[in-house]
């Protein structure tokens, strides 16, 4: 596939290196001659320095053969001409999506959605961190929950604790012990992600991602020797847009959520749109008015979601240690995330990460359904349906163990009809089948001419 990204900032840039990883042809364009330089020093793909919403530089970066358009850059209205730009120049295959970051809670049903503005898809960075985020606020254990094929699975990125009875034991002798259709797809640990095989051993510490369905939820916090909280009341520390969706999502589900928010103006439009919220005026950095507010309004979650990631952090660690259950910081430095963890915060989001995974989802376009990425593109778990009638017939006749899938590729679950169940070497898949597959990033390309 031919990928045409314009906008080098930490999302463009970060997607440009997962494609190129990938196999893909990647062009990107780049106002900022500095980072266009730096970037084509590090990065086997072709850069362009100049503006994409420039006929002459799309059709420089090779926009009339480009699969795909992804339109990244900082503002919204350049995101959209580039992509009706790139509409008018391009091929007729050209699929354009753009990030936009305006929040449409703003604009309510007046926002403009993809298919009014003739492109493929819009994609709110806010409204990606927002579903994140409430989706670990969802999860009574430590660490995060990602929902998967449509609900029907969980995958959960479990820290282990010394109390853990999964620790030290190989995966083949907990299989007994581990709830009905639960499998651990990949494990976390001082050397990055690794795909496990029956013969690991789960480590104090490590972090254990364990796809499940709903119902086991419960027994798998448990037996992660982590504690279980219930959420009911969350404090949010920065009520940009993003804060504000989380907010909205919060007050659909009649959670009671307070809000500090350190621009008296931006805390009086919040409040104005916050019928249920209690919005105050304050520094979240500020220790005592931290340690207040906490105290007063018995806040069992904080959620910080400052753009700053020293900031976010360090409010992270401070609510943590006043006694907070769950604590949930957004940032983007995985050195930073890291420390974060080690310190007990019990989830960091990532907002390129968040992004990555929306945006994959139309790179995937195909027998690939969904994508999410694992680390710094470690591993992906990715779910792929097999068509009615696949090109690739060994899919529905061998075994797996005969198919021929890749080493460091792990078949984790497979949804039939309303079934979930793990499979065994011996299970034969069939049409319609939804299969979550965790791989290490260099076997994608080879995973995915499985299913074409």
């Amino acid at each position: 596939m031919y990928i045409l990204i314009v906008g080098a900032g930490e999302v463009g840039s970060y997607v440009a290196r997962i494609m190129v990883d990938e196999g893909h042809e990647v062009a990107v364009i780049e106002t900022e001659e500095r980072v266009a330089r730096r970037l084509d020093t590090v990065l086997d793909a072709l850069v362009v320095h100049g503006s994409g919403v420039s006929p002459a530089v799309l059709r420089q970066a090779g926009v009339e053969r480009a699969d795909l358009l992804l339109a990244v850059t900082a503002v919204d209205e350049v995101n959209l001409v580039v992509c009706m730009t790139a509409r008018k120049y391009g091929n007729q295959q050209l699929r354009a999506v753009a990030r936009v970051r305006q929040s449409h809670h703003l604009a309510g049903h007046l926002a403009l959605s993809a298919k009014d503005l003739g492109l493929d898809a819009l994609i709110s960075p806010e409204e990606a961190i927002a579903n994140l985020t409430m989706e670990v606020l969802h999860y009574g254990g430590s660490g995060e929950m990602r929902e998967l094929a449509g609900g029907k699975l969980m995958l959960i990125g479990m820290a282990l604790g010394s109390d853990s009875p999964l620790v030290h034991e190989t995966l083949a002798t907990l299989r007994g012990d581990m709830p009905d259709e639960s499998l651990v797809v990949a494990v976390q640990g001082a050397e990055g992600i690794r795909i496990p095989t029956g013969t690991d051993r789960l480590q104090v510490d490590e972090r254990a991602f364990i796809l499940t369905t709903p119902q086991n939820l419960t027994e798998l916090t448990i037996l992660s020797g982590q504690p279980w909280y219930y959420v009911q009341r969350i404090l949010i520390v920065g009520c940009g847009d993003t804060g504000l969706a989380v907010a909205k999502k919060l007050e659909t589900e009649k959670r009671t959520a307070t809000i500090i928010e350190s621009d008296q103006h931006r805390a009086e439009l919040v409040a104005g749109l916050l019928p249920r919220s209690l919005v105050l005026c304050g520094d979240g950095s500020d220790p005592e008015f931290l340690q207040n507010t906490i105290e007063e309004q018995r806040i069992d979650a904080v959620v910080v979601l400052l753009e700053d990631p020293e900031k976010s952090v360090l409010i992270g660690i401070f609510a943590k240690s006043l006694g907070a259950r769950k604590v949930i910081v957004r940032c983007d430095k995985q050195t930073y995330g890291k420390l974060a963890g080690d310190l007990g915060i019990d989830a960091v989001i990532s907002p390129k990460r968040a992004m990555t995974d929306a945006i994959l989802g139309y790179v995937r376009r195909g027998a690939a359904q969904s994508t999410l990425v694992l680390g710094e593109h470690e591993a992906e778990l990715i779910e792929f349906k097999i068509p009615a009638i696949p090109s690739n017939e060994a899919l529905v006749k061998k075994p797996l163990k005969d198919i021929g899938f890749p080493k460091g590729a792990l078949v984790g679950a497979v949804i039939r009809n309303t079934q979930v169940f793990i499979p065994s070497g011996a299970t034969v898949l069939k049409p319609g089948d939804h299969l979550l597959v965790m791989c290490r990033f260099e076997v994608i390309e080879e995973l995915g001419h499985l299913f074409v």
